[in-house]
């Protein structure tokens, strides 16, 4: 890996970004005068120097195509419900403008093949090649420890277990706003297809002959009936929601991880208090 990456070299020529790997140019871009030249090998070398403090590096995926660059490392196994994540490190820049900086750490899905970046992560990062991405690299990445994953495995671990409705599920996602947004009906009914399709979700084949409603567009449905509703384990609303977004940008996963652990959590608490009267 580190020979591949002493091998790239980027450098500005005028208001131009060049990209160069193995001694041939594989990317030219023009630049506006606030971007700031980053250097990306540096950057994952020290990274890479400063995960292995606190884990073993089993293997790792670098890409360098036209003028992005990707690294991720995988460590050591963990196991959550029955299924198996690797604790993973992601790394991306570009120098065609394409994409920010970003930096994040997050659970691999060994069986789903996605990252699950939780909100409870705080080392995190996604910027643009502007003045201070630098400064702003070095911050981001400060705090690496043994502990980097604790609090999001805990948390992950803590909804195991845990049954909510999803009615409540549909109604937090969808909002109460009297105009639904488009995004959020999309976001619902690919999760709904998600929940079909899992293979782990302990969902009857009675809860989906009497539920209509995975049949149609979540905008044509008003409310779910009592009769009509049905409870589903607390992980894997996360699991089956975040299933969708595996493949996209870091951000986007970051941004979805946090939206959906805040709702099943939002959800399984006000059962909790539900229970006891409050």
């Amino acid at each position: 890996m580190f020979e591949q990456l002493d091998q790239l070299k980027i450098y500005k020529s005028g208001g131009t970004v060049i990209t160069e790997h193995r001694g041939r140019v594989i990317n030219s871009t023009d630049v506006s005068e606030k971007y700031e030249i980053f250097d990306i090998v540096k950057y994952f070398k020290e990274r890479i120097d400063e995960i292995e403090k606190s884990f073993t590096i089993d293997k790792y995926f670098l890409t360098i195509k036209g003028g992005k660059q990707t690294l991720d490392l995988v460590s050591e196994e963990v196991e959550i419900a029955g299924k198996k994540f690797q604790k993973t490190f992601h790394m991306q820049n570009s120098t065609d403008r394409s994409r920010r900086l970003s930096f994040n750490t997050g659970l691999y899905s060994v069986d789903d093949k996605y990252v699950i970046i939780s909100a409870v992560n705080r080392i995190s990062l996604h910027k643009a090649h502007v003045k201070g991405v630098t400064k702003a690299a070095e911050d981001a990445s400060n705090g690496i420890s043994a502990e980097t994953f604790d609090e999001q495995i805990a948390s992950l671990n803590e909804l195991v277990g845990h049954r909510v409705a999803f009615s409540k599920i549909r109604g937090v996602i969808l909002g109460d706003d009297e105009k639904v947004p488009q995004i959020a009906h999309k976001r619902f009914d690919t999760f709904v297809a998600s929940l079909r399709s899992a293979s782990r979700a302990e969902i009857t084949r009675e809860d989906y002959n009497r539920y209509k409603f995975p049949r149609q567009r979540s905008e044509y449905v008003k409310e779910i009936k009592s009769v009509d509703d049905f409870f589903i384990d607390a992980f894997d609303v996360i699991m089956c929601y975040l299933r969708a977004f595996g493949g996209q940008e870091t951000h986007v996963i970051k941004n979805e991880s946090e939206r959906i652990m805040k709702i099943t959590q939002w959800s399984v608490r006000n059962d909790a208090l539900a229970m006891l009267g409050i």
